[in-house]
């Protein structure tokens, strides 16, 4: 089935022509936004400059608001202006209000046609309008609203179809409706819905009267945008940083991280510099280094993902921040225990060296103890200075636990070569 993804996958294979071509057929049933709004914004600011001028005002007159605040957004400041000015003045004030809400909110991705009916009207009498209604509008939930068009309850189906023919909605009608404000951020809508189990939201102004919905595939593309900006910020890269994004602007984007882990890089190096000697008395530290360091930064990022997590979905609702960290920690403990006494018997086995051995034991015991410390507490800490958790934890959990690895496995052989040795 060709559905409006694929069409939009097409517009990246099509020379100029075909992409017109295929736009202007899109125009003609009323698709054509549906599909732009699929492609990546730097695809639809290359395409609308690509296309003739009187194309793309007549794509954006038949856009709907919605779609096109989304597609405006995807534009430099001057042509977005340019366009905005040439759109019909009735059109222009309905897209002000969108834009003027912040970006990321849920003014901007809410649907400003939706279904609702009155709360007078009898069971009977809202049957006939959703069987009336039901072919040019999705309808999720009954939305009652009074003669002011304020949100006065939601009525189920099942209640509807249920209820005696002559039954007013308002007496079947439940009056605690869980809503949102056209400013309520995305991920906090992502949140209550999901909460919820809701396939759908109003969303109502200040004065309680609904002005939009939000259905659950804006809900889906939320939670998708959400889990890429984590993955994304772990590795140190921008969400606009993207395979089909110049290769210029990559470089960009990556550059300063790599710069920042290279000071790290360097500040762990200058660690293990200290004990020089100690390593060239005892060579087979160098082989083993790299063991405390590698697995004590498992264990960090296995706390700070467990954390970040956490932060973003809500689990510290249900334990105190105090009590995540001392179990996190706990956790570290343990493994690093286990691990580091297989790899301490391992050592002996392998080199005879107990003094080793129990030297590689103590470092992983002590750095899983560390590793999970830190991974737990630095994205609440940064949560706390409003900084986002996953954008900076993953540098400086790293940078924190490579360095005390290399200190205490280095620090605790030097002690063991000068006093058992």
């Amino acid at each position: 089935k060709l559905t409006i993804h694929n069409l939009a996958a097409l517009v990246g294979l099509l020379n100029e022509r075909e992409v017109r071509l295929l736009l202007e057929a899109l125009l003609s049933i009323g698709k054509a936004s549906q599909c732009l709004v699929e492609l990546p914004s730097q695809q639809i600011a290359s395409l609308l400059g690509s296309l003739d001028k009187q194309l793309v005002l007549k794509l954006l007159a038949d856009s709907p608001e919605e779609d096109l605040a989304h597609i405006l957004s995807a534009l430099d400041d001057p042509e977005k202006d340019s366009l905005f000015n040439q759109l019909d003045p009735a059109k222009k004030d309905r897209l002000q209000q969108i834009l003027n809400y912040p970006e990321e909110s849920a003014g901007r991705i809410m649907y400003s046609q939706f279904f609702n009916v009155p709360v007078t009207l009898m069971a009977s009498e809202c049957l006939e309008v959703i069987r009336k209604r039901s072919q040019e509008i999705s309808i999720y939930y009954i939305y009652c609203v009074d003669a002011e068009g304020l949100l006065s309850g939601v009525v189920s189906l099942r209640d509807l179809v249920t209820a005696p023919p002559h039954t007013e909605l308002s007496k079947i009608a439940k009056r605690d409706v869980i809503s949102v404000h056209p400013e309520t951020t995305s991920e906090e809508v992502a949140k209550i819905a999901s909460h919820h189990d809701y396939v759908a939201l109003p969303v109502i102004n200040n004065h309680g009267k609904m002005i939009g919905l939000i259905t659950i595939d804006d809900v889906v593309d939320i939670i998708q945008d959400q889990a890429t900006s984590d993955i994304y910020a772990s590795a140190g890269l921008q969400e606009d940083d993207r395979v089909y994004s110049p290769t210029m602007k990559s470089i960009k984007n990556r550059l300063p991280w790599m710069f920042f882990n290279l000071v790290t890089a360097v500040l762990a190096s200058s660690v293990v510099s200290l004990f020089e000697r100690t390593m060239s008395e005892l060579i087979i530290l160098a082989s083993l280094n790299n063991i405390v360091a590698g697995m004590g930064g498992n264990t960090a990022i296995q706390t700070m993902t467990v954390v970040t997590r956490g932060i973003a979905i809500g689990d510290f609702s249900f334990i105190s921040k105090v009590r995540g960290i001392l179990k996190e920690t706990m956790v570290g403990l343990s493994i690093g225990f286990i691990t580091g006494a297989a790899t301490g018997l391992f050592v002996f086995l392998w080199k005879g060296s107990a003094m080793v051995g129990v030297v590689i034991f103590c470092a992983m015991t002590l750095n899983a103890i560390n590793a999970s410390a830190f991974g737990s507490m630095v994205p609440l800490l940064l949560k706390r200075l409003r900084i986002d958790p996953a954008a900076g934890s993953g540098v400086i959990v790293t940078a924190c636990t490579d360095i005390f690895g290399f200190f205490s496995f280095l620090g605790l052989a030097s002690i063991g070569l000068k006093y058992f040795t």
